[in-house]
């Protein structure tokens, strides 16, 4: 289980149109499986609770910040048997307390995209009866924290956590494209199919030899500027390594 904060600017914070999306998703193959919301006075009335997040955000008018805490939960192909819907609400509900937002609006939902299944929550940031707005402090030591808690307690297959990530850290533009579509982006497959590929690249004797060796990965290489980039046999996309 991987989570993400996708940020936003308060330029292009939008809490309607977030949660119109997590509703019925906006991806090519793409499905939503399920949506809910939590936390409203319109309980089960989806878009009425939008209406509601909506007006709690206007009420606030000190913060020139963004509204809306956008996350993004990643699991595991093979955990899907085990997570049911009561499940996803459960480990929602406990991101929602890990996060602070327990007393807050939201809106979540269930998408899959081929073999990958995630969950996207909107979270109103603005505190529907005080009005004030509460942004985590440190949120992605909590959130990793909570993630390996809940793969113990629902059995599910461990991911590496914060400080194993950093040194495989993505770059920006990578981590934003995982974030939006729950879909590995090519960096991380070249940087995993690299480091799978390692034992057998060390081995070769010449260029010819490596350039086969990664060919097997639908990988190519070569020079670029002080060192060496990565790219996609089959398509445009390049990783620097």
């Amino acid at each position: 289980m991987i989570s993400k904060h996708v940020a936003y600017d308060s330029g292009h914070d939008d809490y309607r149109a977030l949660a119109r999306y997590i509703a019925d998703a906006g991806h090519d193959g793409e499905k939503c499986l399920a949506h809910w919301c939590a936390g409203c006075a319109a309980e089960d009335d989806y878009e009425l609770a939008i209406v509601e997040a909506q007006a709690v955000q206007a009420q606030n008018t000190r913060s020139g910040k963004e509204k809306t805490y956008h996350l993004l939960i990643s699991f595991r192909p093979e955990d899907e048997t085990a997570l049911t819907p009561e499940v996803f609400k459960a480990i929602e509900a406990r991101f929602a307390a890990a996060l602070g937002f327990a007393e807050h609006q939201r809106h979540c939902g269930i998408h899959k995209n081929t073999n990958n299944i995630h969950m996207h929550i909107a979270y109103n940031m603005i505190h529907a009866e005080r009005h004030t707005r509460h942004e985590p402090f440190r949120d992605y030591a909590a959130r990793d924290k909570l993630c390996r808690e809940l793969e113990r307690e629902y059995g599910l297959h461990v991911d590496n956590g914060r400080e194993q990530r950093r040194e495989n850290a993505l770059s920006q533009k990578a981590a934003a494209i995982e974030a939006q579509t729950g879909q590995e982006s090519f960096e991380s497959y070249a940087k995993r199919s690299a480091r799978e590929a390692a034992a057998a690249l060390h081995e070769a004797r010449n260029w010819q030899e490596l350039h086969e060796g990664l060919r097997a990965f639908g990988l190519g290489i070569k020079p670029h500027g002080n060192g060496l980039v990565l790219f996609n046999l089959h398509g445009k996309e390049a990783a620097f390594l």
